[in-house]
């Protein structure tokens, strides 16, 4: 994926058929992991790991935002830092947020558990990850996660109370490959796509090929 500066849905977008649901997910997942951490006599002390462009830094407004990633070279983060190696100490943060990141690290499992290290006691993990998209980032991109693949790497790092969301379903990612297809001189038909990916989702849903899945973990002691 593009790295991103406004989550701004545009119908007649290519991906606009990711972003649909995965942002609708995101939001979700924040105001649900916020719910379970507040605490009227502080700030939600958050690290954002690989931040970007840190376009889902409004979800945080009222909280302590700190983006993280391993270079300022087209994003903006307040910390350099490796996702599998993170430059904070133990019980750090209340939050761990992370978006699109965990296919571009050679080591997913060494992550989850760096996420579980710096998070307090009863602290969240927002992650995102592709289980359908083509590659991108090339040469940075190694995987993709079933919802038996992130629940597995989640447990192993000590992780509880996981809900795995998935973000949009199998029609809506069949749609979604069509879409990455059309050339730019046939841009009328990615509206139409679009629509009926909508539409198909919507009459025959079912969760065995989404495009990503949204999750949420608690660490619990």
């Amino acid at each position: 994926m593009k790295r991103l500066r406004v989550r701004k849905l545009k119908f007649w977008s290519q991906d606009y058929l990711v972003y649909k649901y995965l942002w609708r997910d995101i939001e979700i997942a924040v105001k649900l992991g916020k719910g379970f951490l507040y605490d009227a006599s502080k700030k939600i002390k958050i690290i954002d790991v690989g931040c970007g462009n840190k376009p889902y830094r409004d979800l945080f407004y009222d909280c302590e935002y700190t983006g993280m990633d391993y270079s300022d070279e087209g994003a903006e983060p307040e910390i350099i830092g490796s996702a599998i190696e993170m430059p904070f100490d133990n019980e750090s943060y209340d939050m761990v947020f992370s978006t699109q990141v965990i296919e571009h690290v050679i080591e997913p499992q060494k992550m989850v558990q760096e996420c579980y290290r710096v998070l307090k006691p009863k602290g969240v993990l927002i992650l995102t990850g592709p289980f359908y998209w083509p590659l991108h980032e090339i040469p940075n991109d190694f995987f993709r996660f079933s919802r038996y693949g992130f629940e597995s790497l989640l447990k192993k790092a000590g992780f509880q109370g996981i809900e795995i969301i998935a973000n949009g379903g199998t029609w809506a990612q069949i749609f979604l490959s069509i879409s990455l297809q059309i050339p730019s001189y046939l841009f009328p038909l990615r509206p139409l796509s679009n629509a009926m990916g909508i539409m198909m989702d919507k009459l025959f849903y079912n969760e065995n090929c989404p495009s990503n899945y949204t999750i949420i973990a608690k660490k619990h002691f």
